[in-house]
């Protein structure tokens, strides 16, 4: 093999041999376990990245694909003996893909808009998505979306308050306790604005004061994850500059995230100048526990990136869920396995993706559940597909608005949402 072609991946040669090919990695890998083909696994993604370093393969769309067809869940990371850091792996790997064969323009074209996040013009342009929806689709709440590669999704309308919350201080009823940042992220921001909303209502009754900055956009997780650390550096050194100004003016207890893969990306890949939160972490601490009168049967899905990017214990999910004690609280054989989103991946690899859902929407149904509670926006959209596709008796509801329900009074949330002065 030419020098020329060699150059095209150098990944030091102990971070491949890590691998010791035990085959661990196959019983948590989504991809794997609806194709049961060992190019679908971690194990066998390496092993081709290991084999075009060595010169026994060329770096080809074939074998591109391969890796494209990762989720990135990052299971294998959990369950791997050796430690092995198959995301950084991955990362590059796609990074050298997209620099040096051949740009992967489905993920740019659906990612760059994404850091333009928080500008004028793409609010302008959130405005207008909002109006010309409502009156194409009048009171339906999603519209699919049909992509290039034969994808169907089942998108959130924007809404008419997109970005609404940014560059306003939320105060607490009384004295507060101590105050928060909230990142409340792109999903949240544009489409579902509701559970960005309640997010910070219930924050406020729990006695904090809550900021969320303008100035930031999007955290860059799905840029890098795909590929491009260029854009990821970018949002990177932006989001930053504006989360160190505010430390440098406040007393910040920490940023609080609605989306683990965001959190994560905080956690793993930007110097913060103070801790991050999944909200969940504080509802277990801080949620009284409620009765609200309602008896349904709830079973969960944890979004991979909480529990494998920001490394945080199910069990404290599974305690905000019964903090209501009327609950009937049922678990999936399924509950940490991927949703078969994972942001481009859905849209890049439709078949597999659903091979992925449908596997879980079967699993949920079979509990006998009436609802799923989650925390990611990616998995609430993917999931409210697996609804329209696969099982119409399920719910599917973010565990912000869950709680929401049932911690908030009515006139708290008006009251609340009033309760905000500028930055």
């Amino acid at each position: 093999m030419s020098e020329e072609v060699k150059a095209k991946l150098q990944i030091d040669i102990n971070t491949l041999n890590a691998c010791v090919q035990c085959g661990l990695c196959k019983t948590v890998c989504p991809t794997y376990q609806v194709e049961y083909d060992e190019a679908y696994s971690p194990r066998g993604r390496i092993l081709l990245a290991k084999s075009v370093v060595e010169g026994k393969l060329e770096l080809s769309p074939e074998v591109a694909k391969r890796w494209d067809e990762c989720t990135l869940c990052r299971n294998c990371e959990n369950i791997c003996p050796n430690g092995v850091e198959y995301k950084e792996l991955l990362v590059h790997v796609r990074d050298k893909v997209n620099k040096e064969l051949k740009k992967d323009w489905i993920k740019y074209l659906g990612l760059k808009p994404l850091t333009f996040q928080g500008t004028k013009v793409f609010k302008w342009a959130l405005k207008a998505g909002a109006v010309i929806s409502k009156f194409v689709l009048g009171k339906k709440d999603t519209m699919p979306v049909v992509f290039p590669t034969g994808a169907v999704k089942y998108f959130p309308k924007p809404k008419a308050d997109a970005q609404s919350l940014r560059g306003k201080i939320f105060l607490p009823p009384k004295e507060a306790k101590g105050t928060f940042i909230f990142f409340p992220g792109c999903m949240y921001e544009n489409f579902y604005t509701q559970t960005a909303k309640n997010v910070v209502r219930i924050l406020q009754k729990l006695g904090y004061k809550v900021i969320v900055p303008d100035g930031v956009s999007c955290c860059g997780g799905p840029h890098l994850y795909s590929g491009f650390p260029d854009m990821f550096e970018q949002l990177k050194d932006k989001n930053q500059k504006v989360f160190y100004q505010l430390a440098e003016k406040y007393d910040i207890k920490g940023l609080v995230v609605v989306c683990p893969t965001g959190g994560g990306t905080f956690k793993e890949d930007y110097e913060l100048p103070f801790p991050v939160y999944e909200l969940v972490e504080i509802l277990e601490k801080e949620l009284p526990s409620l009765r609200s009168g309602k008896k349904e049967k709830i079973t969960v899905h944890y979004p991979c990136h909480y529990y494998t990017a920001m490394k945080l214990n199910t069990a404290t999910f599974d305690r905000v869920i019964t903090k209501d004690r009327d609950v009937e609280f049922v678990k999936g054989e399924l509950n940490k396995s991927c949703c078969g989103f994972a942001g481009m991946f859905s849209v890049k690899n439709p078949e597999l993706s659903q091979k992925i859902l449908k596997r879980k929407m079967e699993d949920f149904e079979n509990t006998g559940a009436q609802k799923i509670l989650t925390s990611c926006p990616g998995c609430v959209l993917q999931l409210n597909e697996g609804t329209i596709r696969y099982a119409n008796k399920l719910e599917v509801q973010h565990i912000a608005d869950y709680v929401a329900e049932r911690f908030l009074e009515k006139d708290e949330i008006e009251k609340l949402d009033a309760l905000k002065e500028a930055i």
